[in-house]
């Protein structure tokens, strides 16, 4: 565990979070919304984009951007995906000095993301968009 994390879960028991409580009704919902984003969602929506390194901020931007409709209704859905790449070690990450995280694929998983998106090449990327909408109204 990193550093800057140790004693987070027993600081949080001794503080505000130390009366919080999840009905089981509350987590069956979350876990809900957490099944309904298929892991085919990970691999053809998140991981063609971690190539190079990026922070969940700039992925959901990005996601966003491109109207990735099952990330849409569900932002947290992302940090949901990229903490069980982290786990499987599909991703990397690291903490930058600005006191950001980022992730990038790790070897498995572009290995992964060869195997299971073999052709990128189909997805169009923001640049291919962009050109494409500027050159439509010329």
């Amino acid at each position: 565990m990193e550093e800057r994390l140790k004693g987070l879960k027993k600081a949080m028991k001794n503080t505000t979070f130390e009366s919080l409580q999840f009905s089981e009704e509350l987590q069956q919902k979350v876990n809900d919304q957490i099944r309904q984003i298929s892991p085919v969602a990970l691999t053809e929506v998140i991981l063609p984009f971690l190539i190079e390194s990026k922070t969940g901020r700039e992925l959901a931007e990005i996601l966003h951007i491109t109207g990735e409709k099952s990330i849409l209704s569900n932002e947290g859905c992302i940090y949901t995906h990229l903490h069980q790449a982290e786990q499987n070690v599909i991703i990397d990450s690291f903490w930058a000095e600005d006191g950001e995280k980022y992730y990038r694929l790790s070897k498995k998983g572009k290995k992964l993301l060869q195997k299971e998106c073999p052709s990128p090449s189909n997805r169009f990327s923001l640049k291919q968009l962009f050109l494409e909408v500027t050159t439509d109204e010329h």
